[in-house]
């Protein structure tokens, strides 16, 4: 691919972006209505296990999603068959998915999940209906990784990121009011089944979609990078997900209730930095060595300056208006409110350094990948485990940052010591503007603001954000004449 080509993709997929970024904005609202409704305990049990089936469908697929992004674009390099590896890994998916919906149902009927006191209120029958839930999402999962292999990345962002996770809250409120029993798990297998309706006829314009279980192997190039790929994906949902876990077991649901929101809340931010992973990593593996050392520094630092500026735009929202957003939940949920703001610029330094992590993985260093997140795993449970108990939220939230840190002095060292080199000049406006988001988030509390004033500060602020891209925008086009 050209530096040109992959420059309009990259394009193309920042419209995309922004506008899933808007969209995306439904989904966290309609969760926080969720919280209200149900109570902070049984939201802190929904969102938890949530989390936990989301953990299993990806053992399900075991990496082979990531492993198309990478594959599929190779395909036609290679001279293969351009669909080779998408049957073979929706197949091998979906029979994974039935064996562990089969493991989690003999563990609802018999009541083993009631030996956890946190789970001790989930019916044998909610679980179950989770548990289903597993399947439908492993297609998910195999299905956004083959449209991201094919260039069309629009398909994972429409589709899985904002209509399923709308569609989930949505459905369980709508099934809430009319009295039928099991609405949260009944809204997420509902949502996850209608969004494999969805994405089926958009992927069979390129990909033919069968399920074949018998003769046709995973071609071993797409085995080899997928397994530690794998390892490095569940250990890295492990990762961002040990913070609830450990206030679930360490504080009851009612504080995971309270921390899901906030998590619900600063994930605008880390989504935007992952949804730039998926495009991102098929351009590095489409490049070739010299491309790398001439193209890559362009390439990269359009993305960080793409996410960061969309992340301080939702961060100068939640920074000035933590109380009101979190009013949405109920007044119970505003408690310790100092998480969120450390939640914020733990996704804002992992969005500014972590778009590293999809460089080495289009690569091919999708083992060391698994190395890193095997030690940031240890990190973030040990320090959860001690901070915790000490701090409460804040302390789960200092967990998240400890590791984000970690990854990211890690990656980058990592990358410098392979000669290639990411960060241009052009990063250094928006590196100025973190600061000052952090300045900011310092100082407000020792100012007593009216509603208006912080209105007018936002508006400030988007201007200049706005005013920094535009003038970069002009200083690029003078350059090119």
């Amino acid at each position: 691919m050209s530096l040109e080509k992959d420059k309009s993709f990259l394009f193309k997929s920042t419209l995309y972006n922004l506008l899933g970024t808007a969209l995306k904005v439904v989904a966290p609202v309609l969760m926080i209505v969720v919280a209200r409704i149900f109570g902070k305990e049984e939201f802190g049990i929904f969102v938890s296990t949530q989390l936990l089936m989301q953990t299993l469908s990806r053992m399900a697929v075991f990496g082979l999603n990531g492993g198309l992004n990478w594959f599929l674009p190779q395909n036609g390099i290679n001279n293969r068959p351009l669909h080779l590896g998408f049957s073979e890994s929706l197949s091998r998916s979906f029979i994974m998915s039935i064996v562990i919906f089969a493991i989690l149902f003999i563990c609802a009927v018999f009541g083993w999940h009631k030996y956890f006191d946190s789970l001790a209120t989930l019916s044998s029958m909610d679980l179950s209906i989770y548990a289903l839930s597993v399947v439908p999402w492993a297609v998910l999962n195999i299905f956004g990784g083959a449209a991201e292999g094919i260039r069309k990345p629009q398909y994972r962002m429409f589709i899985t990121d904002c209509t399923v996770y709308a569609l989930a809250p949505l459905i369980s409120i709508a099934f809430y009011f009319v009295k039928m029993p099991y609405a949260l798990p009944t809204g997420l297998l509902i949502a996850n089944i209608l969004g494999c309706f969805i994405f089926i006829p958009l992927l069979k314009k390129t990909l033919p979609i069968s399920l074949k279980f018998f003769g046709n192997k995973i071609p071993r190039e797409l085995l080899i990078y997928s397994i530690p790929r794998g390892f490095s994906e569940i250990m890295g949902l492990v990762l961002v997900r040990m913070d609830l876990w450990m206030v679930l077991f360490l504080l009851g649901p009612g504080d995971a209730g309270v921390y899901a929101v906030m998590v619900t809340i600063s994930n605008g931010l880390r989504t935007i930095r992952q949804s730039y992973n998926s495009i991102l990593l098929p351009v590095v593996a489409g490049m070739s060595k010299e491309n790398l050392r001439t193209d890559l520094k362009s390439v990269f630092s359009y993305c960080v300056n793409m996410v960061t500026l969309i992340q301080l735009s939702i961060g100068f929202f939640i920074v000035l208006f933590p109380d009101k957003i979190l009013m949405i939940a109920g007044k119970d949920f505003i408690v310790q409110s100092e998480t969120l703001g450390i939640l914020l610029f733990a996704h804002l330094l992992g969005g500014f350094f972590l778009l590293s992590g999809p460089v080495l993985n289009g690569i091919g260093k999708s083992l060391y990948t698994l190395k890193m997140d095997i030690v940031s795993l240890c990190v973030a449970v040990l320090a959860n485990y001690l901070l915790i108990p000490i701090f409460g939220l804040p302390g789960a939230a200092l967990s998240t940052l400890a590791f984000i840190l970690l990854q990211s002095i890690w990656n980058n060292v990592y990358i410098f010591r392979l000669h290639l080199r990411l960060y241009s000049k052009k990063v250094i406006p928006y590196a100025v503007w973190s600061v000052l988001l952090l300045i900011v988030y310092i100082l407000l509390p020792h100012f007593s603001l009216e509603l208006w004033q912080k209105i007018v500060f936002y508006a400030i602020a988007l201007c200049g954000l706005l005013a920094t891209r535009l003038a970069f925008s002009s200083a690029i086009s003078r350059k090119k004449t």
